[in-house]
Parts: structure tokens; sequence; C-alpha cells
């Protein structure tokens, strides 16, 4: 699972997410379930917004991509937008349902009634500078200890975790004076979810076996062996080559512009069939890419403070040390 993050974005040089260019610093150390969060997602441009020629947008605005030939090719602009972590279904009667479901098990996306319909078309990406997880050990006395870890880039790039969305009709009765939206009534609440899956070694995805650690089943590398024995969930990494620019390989960009697309009109039932198939074709080429994106990471221990979300400072992502360890 993954229910505690940390996203640091500084503005004292350019930044860009997959493409999109921020345009203030984003910093939470100790991000937890019914924060509020930036999203990626890739929005369907009409025909009367479009540009073309030398005022047509080159980052984080339009870009062409084909609709698996079906006569035109579709533009898409790249988008950052503001969610509530942990997904509210349109029929949900109370915002405190989105604190059980800031996590989408992938195996079960497309029959669970809370994020079936995000799993069509409800795709997005969750950027974050690394994740927080709790390793859970038994001590000689048979008591159980749970240890902090950062999992993060070792390049301090942004991790992109595959994302479901969905929009929430704020109801009167949590828009009044005492309410958690008071006055917004009406309003329409975007929130998100991460994706997750087996991690290396805990289920169906068992690349390999490394040699040089006896013959263990289900790892090919060092990493991988480390966030299998962290925990047996890990939120779905996606490839982006460049932050800079919008990849159209990438399977980022796959994940966002498959399924029913934001922006795009109401489907017909023969389409809405198509989304669904290639939403589920979209998941499972993620899935099975995902630990390959873990090549490049690493963890460390770090304060149990983080265990508490009222912490919430730079010493957070910092290793623990043994103050005693040089005596």
């Amino acid at each position: 699972m993954c229910g505690r993050y940390a996203l640091e974005l500084a503005q004292e040089h350019p930044q860009y997410m997959a493409g999109v260019e921020l345009t203030d610093p984003i910093t939470n150390y100790n991000v937890a379930p019914t924060s509020t969060v930036p999203i990626l997602v890739d929005r369907l441009v009409a025909p009367t917004e479009q540009v073309t020629g030398a005022d047509a947008p080159t980052r984080a605005g339009a870009s062409a991509h084909s609709d698996g030939g079906q006569g035109n090719s579709p533009v898409f602009t790249r988008e950052l937008h503001s969610a509530r972590w942990g997904l509210l279904p349109g029929w949900a009667k109370d915002p405190a349902f989105s604190s059980r479901a800031f996590n989408a098990r992938s195996e079960t996306l497309f029959e669970k009634p809370t994020f079936r319909e995000a799993a069509v078309s409800g795709h997005c990406a969750v950027p974050v500078t690394g994740y927080y997880e709790w390793k859970t050990e038994t001590t000689a006395a048979g008591k159980q200890v749970k240890t902090p870890y950062f999992v993060h880039r070792t390049d301090g790039r942004p991790i992109y975790f595959a994302g479901l969305y969905e929009w929430w009709k704020i109801p009167a009765e949590f828009a009044g004076p005492e309410g958690p939206f008071a006055g917004k009534q009406g309003e329409w609440l975007l929130s998100c979810s991460i994706v997750t899956m087996d991690s290396p070694g805990n289920g169906e995805f068992a690349p390999g076996i490394m040699a040089d650690l006896g013959g263990a089943p289900g790892y090919t590398n060092e990493i991988e062996r480390e966030l299998g024995q962290l925990h047996n969930r890990l939120p779905i990494p996606l490839h982006v080559a460049d932050d800079a620019d919008i990849n159209e390989s990438d399977s980022l960009t796959t994940w966002l512009r498959s399924g029913r697309p934001a922006g795009s009109p109401k489907p017909s039932t023969e389409q809405k069939r198509g989304y669904r198939t290639q939403a589920q074709a979209s998941l499972q080429l993620i899935r099975e890419q995902a630990f390959a994106e873990t090549a490049g990471w690493a963890l460390r221990e770090v304060s149990k403070d983080v265990g508490n979300v009222r912490n919430n400072a730079p010493y957070l992502l910092e290793p623990t040390e043994d103050l005693l360890s040089g005596l």
C-alpha cells in the first residue's frame, strides 16, 4: 500500500513534472490521506480550443495523439490539478469515505464499485518525491515492531504513480458554516487514489532469480528484494523519460490517455466497451513494466516521527543515525 508520501519541488529554477511547468513551489513532507495533492491529467482538447502554427504550445500544452485509426488525430493538453487524496465516487454519501479509498488494488479495479467508473474514465498520475512504508519485524522477545522507511529515486527525480480520479458533488449537509466545505454546496470536488499491485516476490509477477542471494525466487536485483521484504504491496510507478517534456511513448502518457479521456463527449454503448478494453490493456501494461521502473530506487530508515501527520519538516526524509555508533 501507500499511505504516506512526500513531495518537495522548490522554485529555485524552472521545475517540470512530466511536461507541466510549475508556477509555485510544492512542499509537503508528510502527505496523508484526505490531504489536497497535485495530480496530472491529459485532457482532450476541443476543436475550438486547438491552436496551430507558430502559436501552438510545445510543453504543457496540446500534443497530437493518434486515436487508433478512426480518421482523425485527437489533441491533448496535460494539466496539473489539485485533488483530495482518497477517492470519492459520485454515489458516496459522506466525504469521510475517502479515508478508506486512498489506494486502489489493480487486481479488482474494474469490479469494485468504488473504483470501476474511474478505472475506465478517470486515469491520472500522482507525482511524489518518495513514499513512506512501514516494515513489520518480530523481535527476539516476540514483539512486533514497525519501522518507517523512505523509498525514493536515487537521481532525485519525481516518481509518478498510476492513479484514478473522480468528481464528487458537495451536498448541502457538508456545506454549512461548520461543515468541511462551508459555502461550497453544489460545487464539484476532485478526488484521487493511487493504484497498487503485489510487490516483487509477493504475487503473480516473479521476474527471476538473484543468484547472489542464494537463488531467492522473485527478484532480479537488490532493490526488488528490499521492496518485496518491506511490504507486500507496491504503488505502480509509470515511466517518464524526461520531466520537462511530454513523450507519447512513455507509459505515463499511455496510462493517462487510455480509457475514456477527460474532455470527451458522452460515449455510446459500443464506445464504452472499447474504452473499458483499452483501459484494461493499459493497466496490464503498466503492471508488467512496474518492477523495471524501480531499478533506480533506494530506501532508507527514517524517523518514527513520520507516523504523526502533524510532523511535517525536511528532517523526516533524512536517514536515522545512531548517535552512539561512533563511541
